[in-house]
């Protein structure tokens, strides 16, 4: 994030994550390894409602405090997870910077994945592109979402060190669950977890006090 924000706008935590999001795929964009992993998202839900992985704390450049929690997950525990390999050329076209704030990045994440839509090689499509060979009209982009004939969410999120660890990843993908909102990015967010823990699953509840 840009260090010249320092405006903090709360100290608590909301329910902001892939517990809520109504997206059907997840598209991690893992920059460090240039790999894209593509899952539904109610697969990336039920994993992290198993308890079996960690949950960990993260901040942003230029804010003071926690700004999100989330689970570490291996790509490999996500059924259906699937690893993309996109051409050397999108990545360099996308010209990622390790300085880049958080909506560049998101940004740059959302126009790679549309390009691996496009290329074909995007997983889990097939059906709903066979319905028009036209993907120019097919395609949408709405912030962070790119939909699909109008049918198909597409979460898309910058897990710029996210990935498999042999190719030199962290092993995880970072699935948020709770964001504050200190620069006012997202408009209103759902209630604080402390004034609305039920809207979180119970197994995210149970191991709440984890990260």
């Amino acid at each position: 994030m840009d260090g010249r924000y320092t405006e903090i706008n709360s100290n608590k935590l909301h329910n902001y994550g892939i517990q809520n999001e109504e997206s059907d795929l997840r598209a991690h964009v893992c920059v460090h390894i240039r790999r894209v992993y593509v899952f539904p998202t109610e697969e990336g839900r039920r994993e992290i409602e198993t308890g079996r992985w960690p949950k960990v704390s993260n901040g942003q450049d230029g804010v003071k405090g926690i700004t999100a929690k989330g689970y570490l997950v291996p790509p490999s525990a996500i059924k259906g997870c699937t690893e993309v390999v996109t051409k050397k050329e999108d990545w360099e076209h996308a010209d990622f910077k390790p300085d880049d704030n958080t909506s560049v990045k998101g940004d740059k994440a959302v126009r790679l994945v549309e390009n691996t839509i496009r290329a074909g090689i995007f997983p889990f499509l097939d059906k709903v592109l066979a319905i028009d060979s036209d993907v120019n009209f097919a395609i949408q982009i709405k912030g962070t979402d790119i939909i699909v004939h109008r049918r198909t969410y597409i979460q898309v999120k910058c897990d710029y060190n996210g990935g498999d660890s042999s190719l030199g990843g962290t092993g995880n993908l970072y699935l948020q669950v709770a964001e504050r909102n200190p620069l006012k990015r997202y408009g209103a967010l759902p209630k604080s977890i402390d004034e609305d823990e039920e809207a979180l699953p119970r197994s995210l509840r149970q191991h709440r006090s984890g990260g």
